[in-house]
């Protein structure tokens, strides 16, 4: 009877082993999505999709991919990942110069047959305009801008009570201007839950600001209630009187470009030879 028993184990075991190398099977182990903001309000956003690939066919496939295809399109069908895509939302926002940059294969166990790799995906998102955008940017002072971040720009399951929901080993990480100031969270970052006395009540606003140094958060796998991220940044004065002078230089140049120039330039040049001829008189 044991023996019986002991062939009906090895065959069950030697038949996982063959499963697991004859078949193409993609996992997603963790998702980070680094989203870097511009002082205009653009951002550059890089995504790392970290890969379990398991069984021989799906390591050659990888391979053959790798070397081949950097579309998005491709890689999501060869997976069949329905996270290899781009976490900001084209509904709302402009995306472009996207790149998918993936990774040589790495930890390879032999005995199993699996393989881990990672998937770089980076692009860039232009600073908003008429509404639409990842960050809405309101110069609500000549010298102060607001930048808040629009929920709906973000690709994440969205409840009805507009909750952002993270899937578990998934993080977001954001990055802003180290000029920014009154920073505001309606969930605490993961990575400031030691900095408790960073942060200061505005009684005006009914609003906790964050006051430190970083200028980096992080959200890791959670449902964010409500998610709101917002900052300021306020320019020197001497930025106002630079923007100032190049605003009149640009409209000099727009004008004497335009159809009314060449009327003002010949008018200029009669001025310019009276006046030289009055001189001339009056000596």
């Amino acid at each position: 009877m044991k023996r019986p028993t002991l062939k009906l184990a090895a065959f069950l075991l030697a038949a996982a082993l063959f499963s697991t190398v004859t078949y193409a099977d993609f996992s997603m182990r963790s998702l980070e999505v680094q989203v870097n903001i511009n002082r205009d309000g653009g951002a550059n956003v890089e995504e790392k999709i970290a890969l379990l690939i398991s069984g021989t066919p799906s390591r050659e496939l990888y391979e053959a991919t790798r070397a081949a295809y950097s579309d998005i399109a491709t890689w999501k069908n060869r997976t069949k990942l329905s996270e290899m895509r781009h976490h900001i939302s084209r509904v709302n926002t402009d995306i472009t110069n996207i790149r998918v940059i993936p990774q040589s294969l790495e930890s390879c166990n032999s005995f199993v047959g699996t393989c881990r790799a990672t998937v770089l995906i980076d692009y860039a998102v232009p600073a908003s305009a008429n509404g639409s955008g990842l960050v809405k940017v309101d110069r609500y002072k000549p010298r102060t801008a607001k930048y808040s971040l629009q929920q709906d720009a973000l690709s994440f399951e969205q409840t009805k009570t507009g909750d952002l929901v993270l899937p578990s080993g998934t993080t977001i990480s954001i990055s802003i201007p180290q000029a920014a100031e009154k920073i505001y969270f309606s969930s605490l970052p993961q990575n400031l839950e030691d900095e408790s006395e960073s942060f200061r009540y505005d009684q005006s606003a009914n609003l906790r600001f964050y006051t430190g140094s970083t200028r980096i958060f992080n959200w890791q796998g959670d449902t964010l209630s409500k998610f709101q991220f917002s900052y300021e940044i306020e320019s020197p004065l001497e930025s106002e009187v630079i923007d100032f002078f190049q605003s009149s230089q640009n409209f000099v140049v727009q004008f004497f470009l335009g159809p009314q120039g060449f009327p003002a330039i010949f008018l200029l040049a009669i001025a310019a030879s009276s006046i030289l001829g009055f001189n001339r008189i009056s000596r």
